[in-house]
């Protein structure tokens, strides 16, 4: 099966500075487990949305909103890579993709 992709990759500033583009679920999952600076609610939702999208369940849309909020929780910058601006989603307001 072939890894679904955001049709808009995010870049997100990490706490060092660094830049670090996200392409899909499966480079959000993984940053999720592994690196991820704080835990919470947008955090969980990001890991089970990411892992629902990777299955098939839900589009790599709604992992990619749930990514957004998540980073905004944590304080991580977020920015699509096309157009250098905040997702929507970071103004409070997460979008759904059915």
């Amino acid at each position: 099966m072939k890894e679904p992709l955001w049709h808009v990759p995010l870049s997100v500033t990490l706490q060092n500075g660094m830049p670090r583009r996200f392409r899909g679920p499966y480079e959000a999952l993984d940053f999720l487990e592994n690196e991820w600076p704080s835990h919470g609610k947008w955090c969980r939702r990001a890991t089970r949305d990411c892992r629902a999208a990777l299955s098939g369940i839900l589009s790599a849309e709604i992992a990619r909103d749930s990514f957004v909020a998540a980073c905004g929780e944590a304080s991580l910058g977020c920015r699509d890579v096309q157009t250098g601006f905040a997702p929507e989603s970071l103004n409070g307001v997460v979008r759904r993709h059915h």
